[in-house]
């Protein structure tokens, strides 16, 4: 693949209800296919709603920064609207308990769509899907099932006619906006969400592949990250999370420190 070739110059149409559902649970059966042998996955469904309102406050409760996630931040009902015709879900089980889900928001007309807060251009807010919000047990973390996850709802989005993938994320949770960073969702704001909170504002566009340009590249530690208001100004993007020693702070001695990669995408036709 050459830095300008197209991923998906023809996004399928858009689909809805049973029929979004339908495709949702056929790009399943790769994930569960290749799980664990302990685990199982489906789409969730609303007789699920009390099951996974259950697990998402277990998950936040025990989180060791609440600023990771915080329900405050969210838009409407959350279970019932990745239940429904706004959303699908997937969960993954160990026997019939729920260990972890991944939720794809569906906006129609008049919903609140981050399209708008990326400043895409009207004609293009109904072909964005939200990555909404994904949550994975204690127990299980480490096992690839975010990442996994994320491709589910990155071929759905592709399936349903969706090529804008948008989410909110806290730029403390290093570990999520990492993952989504390894799958191309790249920050690419800040923004203020309920009751204060400030997040990044993280995107993909599965039509095309952005390329660094190197020449504009910086690691930002990620305790500094808030020092820098102008992260993405011109442009820039954080493009990955990366860790490093350093050893040079006898402070710290050989403790780990993560970076952000950070950086303007490459332009022009040379790109």
């Amino acid at each position: 693949m050459t830095d300008t070739d197209v991923v998906d110059a023809a996004p399928s149409p858009l689909l809805w209800g049973a029929a979004a559902r339908e495709a949702a649970g056929v790009r399943l059966k790769g994930l569960a296919a290749d799980l664990p042998d302990d685990l199982t996955a489906r789409v969730l469904t609303p007789d699920d709603a009390d099951r996974l309102h259950a697990f998402r406050l277990s998950v936040v409760a025990a989180l060791t920064d609440p600023d990771h996630y915080r329900m405050a931040g969210e838009v409407g009902n959350f279970v019932a609207d990745h239940l429904g015709d706004k959303g699908l879900t997937a969960g993954i089980f160990r026997d019939d308990r729920l260990i972890a889900y991944g939720a794809i928001g569906l906006p129609g007309p008049g919903d609140a769509n981050r399209g708008r807060d990326l400043g895409l251009p009207e004609d293009q807010w109904p072909l964005v899907a939200h990555m909404s919000s994904a949550m994975v047990e204690a127990p299980d973390r480490g096992r690839g099932l975010h990442h996994r996850l994320i491709a589910w709802r990155l071929e759905v989005a592709r399936t349903l006619g969706r090529p804008h993938l948008l989410t909110t994320v806290s730029p403390r949770n290093h570990v999520s906006w990492g993952h989504l960073a390894q799958h191309g969702l790249h920050a690419r704001r800040w923004l203020r969400v309920g009751q204060g909170l400030v997040r990044f504002l993280v995107h993909r566009d599965v039509r095309v592949e952005p390329v660094l340009d190197t020449s504009t590249a910086r690691l930002v530690p990620l305790d500094r990250l808030s020092d820098h208001p102008d992260l993405f100004a011109h442009g820039g993007r954080v493009w990955a999370r990366l860790s490093g020693d350093d050893a040079a702070d006898p402070t710290r001695g050989t403790a780990q420190r993560w970076f952000a990669l950070c950086g303007r995408e490459r332009s022009g036709p040379d790109r």
